[in-house]
């Protein structure tokens, strides 16, 4: 560690990290199963990946709750004559054994209380999606989130095509930028903020890429994490819109973000550095923290540089993230990462015993998901309790010996 002491900082770019290919080494002949949406806002949010699935000819899942709501999702889709949509209404308790993350769960108690503010189900529909396209045999899905607009059909088969190389490939997220509150501050104060390929817009091989999505900001970070050190990230030239947001409105989302910003921030700019995870020690973290600190003395030196009418949100947004990364020591990062590590290893002996199943529906009751036969692909999901055991079930979610069923060995 001592060589990297002086050159230890967040990095204002992780370009370096991903890969692009030339059009003619893409694998052009790739088809995409499915694109798989986890949705959270109104209906008319989806236009985009109706879009896309109607043009890849591809399984469209939908992984709704909050303000999707069944109805006006079964009502869009019906009016622009979609009938073959998967659609999977998730109530805010849903559980499956599959989704535990035990190693994780033991450090949620240790984080500050402001990370308790950032509650969403996004990494839960995202894992969902992973264990559904094991389930059904697809190999290439498309995960595309619903405030995400402007893909070209072109750039979303490039992206898909660059599977024959690499084991995931992204998009970047260019308007409105795809970064922390911090880094938007940093940016609108003057200084080099880019952005990097996210999980909004990101393609996968589900036989080459055996992440997982924790929940934490930046979750999708951690999971293309493995795929940018081994050099199997790639990046297209595809370049997407998100719907515009005010990101100070809030400060308490700046706080809520501030781990998980640090957490992936330091992780990349280690890989950037030449180093692995195995470098993330306590010792990293202190120098790296206090790398983060020099990021808010920046922003508020250079406050003035930002417009007049944005300057006290971001300022009281910036104030937030700092006093909670006081909060946050170096021994904390350095477990936090150890956890995340067994549990990876645990998800990827789980996922690679799950063999397909003969039909959606089976699928579907194996994850304790309930169809409504009504003439649309509609799927309810019941939420079952979490196994008060500490010790591995050995049945799943889905009734007495479904378990066995779909998982080899």
């Amino acid at each position: 560690m001592t060589e990297l002491t002086g050159s230890v900082r967040q990095l204002g770019t992780h370009r370096k990290l991903v890969s692009r290919t030339e059009q003619r080494q893409l694998a052009t002949g790739l088809e995409l199963d499915a694109i798989i949406v986890p949705a959270s806002r109104p209906a008319q949010n989806l236009e985009q990946a109706i879009a896309l699935a109607r043009v890849a000819r591809c399984t469209l899942l939908i992984l709704s709750s909050r303000r999707a709501v069944p109805a006006e999702v079964r009502r869009l889709l019906a009016q622009r004559s979609v009938n073959d949509a998967i659609v999977i209404d998730l109530p805010d308790d849903y559980h499956h054994e599959l989704l535990d993350f035990r190693a994780l769960a033991s450090i949620r108690d240790d984080l500050p209380a402001a990370c308790s503010y950032r509650v969403t189900d996004l990494s839960m529909k995202r894992n969902l999606g992973l264990l559904l396209a094991r389930m059904l045999g697809w190999r290439r899905v498309f995960f595309l989130d619903d405030d995400i607009g402007n893909i070209d059909p072109a750039d979303l088969h490039n992206t898909v095509s660059m599977l024959g190389l690499f084991s995931a490939a992204g998009m970047r997220v260019t308007h409105y930028p795809d970064n922390s509150v911090v880094c938007h501050a940093y940016r609108m104060t003057g200084g080099i903020q880019d952005v990097f390929i996210t999980g909004a817009a990101l393609a996968v091989d589900c036989q080459q890429n055996t992440g997982f999505f924790p929940d934490i900001y930046n979750e999708d970070w951690l999971f293309f994490y493995d795929a940018a050190s081994a050099g199997r990230l790639g990046s297209s030239r595809g370049e997407v819109t998100q719907f515009d947001y005010n990101p100070f409105a809030d400060p308490q989302r700046a706080a809520g973000q501030e781990f998980g910003d640090v957490l992936a921030e330091g992780l990349y700019a280690l890989l950037d550095f030449g180093s692995d995870v195995e470098r993330a020690t306590r010792e990293y973290w202190r120098f790296f923290l206090d790398a983060r600190r020099r990021v808010f003395d920046a922003i508020n030196r250079r406050s003035d540089i930002a417009e007049p009418e944005i300057r006290e949100e971001l300022l009281r947004a910036v104030e937030a993230a700092s006093e909670c990364s006081a909060e946050l020591s170096p021994e904390l990062f350095e477990r936090y990462v150890r956890l995340w590590r067994q549990d990876l290893r645990d998800w990827e002996q789980r996922v690679t015993r799950i063999r397909p199943m003969p039909s959606l529906d089976a699928a579907l009751r194996a994850l304790g998901l309930t169809r409504v036969t009504d003439g649309w692909a509609v799927d309810i999901a019941h939420p079952r309790p979490a196994p008060a055991s500490e010790e591995p079930s050995t049945v799943a979610s889905g009734g007495p010996g479904t378990y066995h069923r779909f998982m080899r060995g």
